[in-house]
């Protein structure tokens, strides 16, 4: 069964479902921008001008992910996916990958710029908190988002830098992938909620919010970082190089996206976010759900003046 959803404005439709994506809610008859089908795919790509351990590339717009017991996935030119999934592979397994890395080298090869982050508009004003799995990215979005402020993507943010001087961002959805404890602490209760991955307790939210139809200006990059410390939590702006050496480490899958020849795109969209006046942040959090919660306040009361 093939099933339609919304992909930050384009249709995807999918023989896989995915179910941290909306669902496609426009004419049925819409040209399909990017499809997943299931099907063949060969073990090596013809002629590859890289080969890593899992994965390979030819020019910029053929990548080919290998992934024993879960099988092949071969995406070409940004809007064709193709995979052969093992004997066996639940689907949902199939789905995390699809959603999350495979989904960041699509938009590599659509010449845009993901980043690992989740986003929360505020005062009209798109915000990317940034950071490694653990960061605290979801939580934090949770918290926000407890009190009034609209969350339009998570896990990946979107940048469109484009040459006009706007950055944008392209809104996605309201779900965000929350772990139980950080449930309980916002009183949502896991009944009903479905996992993110089959073997993780890791729960899909959707903060129910409204979801912008127009893409929203791109107003900060906020990199955060845990840190075995006592409160308070700092907010520290970065400027040139700390800057930029910010914004690499929160690009999604910075390995494949070399490897397909985007250092330079990636860098012209660090120089037209700087020259449209995004600001740059690390924010410090101190462990545990408290520590969020008062980074939460440090950034409202920052980035809300």
């Amino acid at each position: 069964m093939t099933d339609a959803y919304d992909l930050n404005g384009l249709k995807l439709e999918s023989d896989f479902p995915l179910p941290a994506f909306a669902a496609w809610d426009g004419s049925r008859d819409a040209f399909t921008d990017i499809a997943i089908r299931r099907g063949k795919v060969p073990s090596r790509l013809y002629r590859p001008d890289h080969i890593a351990p899992l994965f390979q590339t030819s020019g910029a717009d053929e990548y080919l992910l290998v992934l024993p017991g879960t099988g092949r996935i071969l995406i070409r030119g940004g809007r064709e996916i193709a995979v052969e999934p093992e004997p066996d592979t639940p689907a949902t397994n199939l789905s995390a990958i699809l959603t999350g890395p495979i989904q960041a080298v699509l938009w590599h090869q659509r010449d845009l710029l993901p980043l690992h982050a989740s986003v929360v508009v505020i005062k009209g004003r798109a915000i990317a908190l940034c950071g490694c799995g653990a960061a605290g990215k979801s939580t934090l979005a949770a918290i926000l988002a407890a009190q009034g402020h609209d969350v339009i993507a998570d896990d990946i943010c979107v940048v469109d830098a484009r040459s006009d001087g706007k950055v944008l961002v392209p809104p996605g959805c309201a779900k965000l992938q929350l772990w139980p404890d950080a449930l309980a602490e916002l009183g949502i209760a896991t009944d009903g909620l479905e996992r993110a991955v089959p073997d993780k307790e890791r729960y899909l939210h959707d903060c129910g919010n409204r979801i912008p139809s127009e893409p929203q200006r791109l107003a900060a990059v906020v990199l955060m970082v845990r840190h075995h410390t006592l409160p308070p939590a700092t907010l520290e702006r970065l400027r040139g190089t700390q800057a930029a050496d910010a914004l690499h480490d929160s690009i999604h899958s910075r390995r494949p996206a070399a490897a397909l020849g985007r250092a330079q795109p990636i860098f012209t969209a660090f120089t037209r976010m700087a020259s449209a006046g995004v600001s740059f942040w690390r924010l410090t959090v101190p462990e545990g759900l408290p520590g969020l919660r008062e980074a939460a306040a440090k950034l409202l009361a920052t980035l809300e003046d």
